[in-house]
Order: structure tokens, then C-alpha cells, then sequence
């Protein structure tokens, strides 16, 4: 199935909530999410934002079962409205209620799935790394590890994922991404493995063999 247009869409109601399409895909855990505000997309769908208060992970969706994920630009203009872009309910639940560990994984399994176009910042090819090859070491990587955002970062910040992988040469790479808490992926590094990480590369790397 070919991936769908991501749509536009903007905040339109922050004061009357609606648990119906929450409770429709996971009425057990409705004790854990909060919810946070409604959207409107250009073709007329309305989007009800609910946040995890544990992992503070968010569920888009509408009154139909499905769902949608924010995409993180940070070229779009204050002014233009967000884009959304559908996935699939179970999965983003699942990542909504996964902790760290489990969340590396899941990114793993579905970045080609579900993120068909990644979302790249001016930094990511900085070293001469393609998109191509980029892509091709997060979708075959051998390790992810989760970092907290440096210190010099405001709290709250968005934590980074780190994909250990390969290009199509066989070149190993690693690959920084932002993870925010829509859940969508933001590649905003790569370059050619380092010192600092090739032990672990080298170790889950042989085990896989």
C-alpha cells in the first residue's frame, strides 16, 4: 500500500475533550492519558490529542479508529499549519505505552513501515552521508541506543536515538535521530562509526552472525 499524503492541520478546540475514539482503541488504559486538545486537517477531520502521563508519548485520533502522528519540521514557518500523517492504531499505541528499551525496538522494526519519508534536518548529510545510505543503516541497524538530550539542551527536551547499521557498501554508520513525543523520527545526524561506539557495534554485530 503506497503511503498517504500527510495532511495539514491546526489546533482548533482546547477546552471541550471527547474520550469516545480513546476509549474505542484502548478503554484499559484510559487512566493514563490525558487529554490535551482537538485538531481540525484541511479535509475536515478532527483529531483528538491524548497524552501518556508516564511517558508523555501522544495518540492522535479520530472518531473513526485512526490514527495520526505530528510531523517535526523545523523549517515550517510559525505560521503554517502542522502536518499529520496516518499510521497504524495499534502500533502507535504501542509505542505510546512502551518504555525506553521496548520504544528503541519498535522504532527499529517500523521505521521503513511507517516513516516511508523521514523527516530530515540541514545537519543530517553535514559529513557527506547520503539520505540513501542514512536510511539504509536505520532500516538494517544491529543496535539502537536511547541518550538523553545534551545538558546545554532546555529540560524536557526530545531524547536521541542512535541507529548502529551499515550502508548498502557495508560501510558502518551511525545515525542520530529525535524521537518527539508524537513519535514520528527526525534524523538530525550521521557519519562514519566512531571509536566511542564501536565495541557495541562489534559485540551485538557478532551475535547476530
Amino acid at each position: 500500500m503506497h503511503p498517504l499524503r500527510p495532511k495539514r492541520g491546526r489546533v482548533v478546540n482546547y477546552e471541550a475533550p471527547m474520550w469516545e475514539p480513546l476509549i474505542a482503541l484502548a478503554p484499559e488504559e484510559l487512566g493514563d492519558f490525558m487529554w490535551m486538545h482537538e485538531v481540525e486537517l484541511e479535509d475536515g477531520t478532527r483529531l483528538h490529542a491524548y497524552k501518556h502521563c508516564e511517558t508523555r508519548r501522544y495518540l492522535h485520533l479520530d472518531r473513526g479508529g485512526r490514527a495520526f502522528v505530528f510531523i517535526w519540521d523545523e523549517d515550517r514557518p510559525e505560521d503554517e499549519d502542522a502536518l499529520y500523517e496516518e499510521v497504524d492504531p495499534r502500533w502507535l499505541l504501542e509505542l505510546a505505552l512502551a518504555g525506553p528499551d521496548e520504544r528503541a525496538i519498535l522504532l527499529r522494526q517500523n521505521v521503513s513501515a511507517e516513516f516511508k519519508r523521514l523527516r530530515w534536518a540541514r545537519s543530517a548529510t553535514r559529513h557527506r552521508i547520503s539520505r540513501k545510505r542514512i536510511r539504509h543503516a536505520i532500516e538494517n541497524c544491529v543496535l539502537v541506543i536511547e541518550k538523553d538530550p545534551p545538558p546545554s539542551h532546555p529540560t524536557g527536551s526530545d531524547k536521541r536515538f542512535v541507529f548502529l547499521g551499515d550502508d548498502e557498501e557495508g560501510v558502518p554508520l551511525e545515525v542520530i535521530a529525535v524521537e518527539p513525543a508524537s513519535g514520528s523520527l527526525f534524523v538530525i545526524h550521521a557519519m562514519k562509526l566512531r571509536q566511542r561506539f564501536k565495541n557495541d557495534y562489534e559485540e551485538v554485530g557478532s551475535c547476530q552472525r
